[in-house]
This record gives C-alpha cells, sequence and structure tokens, in this order.
C-alpha cells in the first residue's frame, strides 16, 4: 500500500490504516479528525493502549487538503496522509 494516514493523539502517532488509493486515506485521516476534535474523545482515546484508530462509527468526511505551497513532489495533497 502507498499511502498511509496517521493523527496525532495526547503528543502520540497513532495509525488510522494503509490504502492503496490517496483519497480514502484522507478521508479515513478527516474521520479520524471528526471524531477526535472533541475533549471527552480525546481523553477516551488517551486512555486505549492501541495505537490503531477505530473509525467503524464516524461517517464519512471531506478530505482535508494542505496548503499549496506544502506539497512536495511524490508527496500527498491531504493533511495526515
Amino acid at each position: 500500500n502507498k499511502w498511509q494516514a496517521q493523527i496525532m493523539i495526547a503528543g502520540k502517532s497513532r495509525f488510522i490504516g494503509s490504502y492503496e488509493i490517496e483519497e480514502e486515506a484522507a478521508v479515513d485521516y478527516a474521520r479520524a479528525v471528526f471524531k477526535y476534535k472533541n475533549q471527552a474523545a480525546l481523553g477516551k482515546a488517551r486512555e486505549q493502549d492501541s495505537f490503531i484508530i477505530d473509525l467503524s462509527d464516524v461517517p464519512p468526511q471531506p478530505p482535508i487538503p494542505k496548503s499549496s505551497g506544502t506539497i512536495k513532489e511524490g508527496a500527498s495533497k491531504y493533511t495526515g496522509v
């Protein structure tokens, strides 16, 4: 798989998944941001021993594009990927 999505929670990198398609990785990153943006969810995430994020209860979210000036050749155009 070419693309990986991850998110930082409480200073720790949490793995979301590996994907063949860049946009799928970006959508799951956006889902993780949606799930963990409130403090109650962040507290729960801090208590988990696992570094893998469960997104089974989160609806699809639109990808979050990076700023146009920060994209290197071969890198994803989406935040979190």
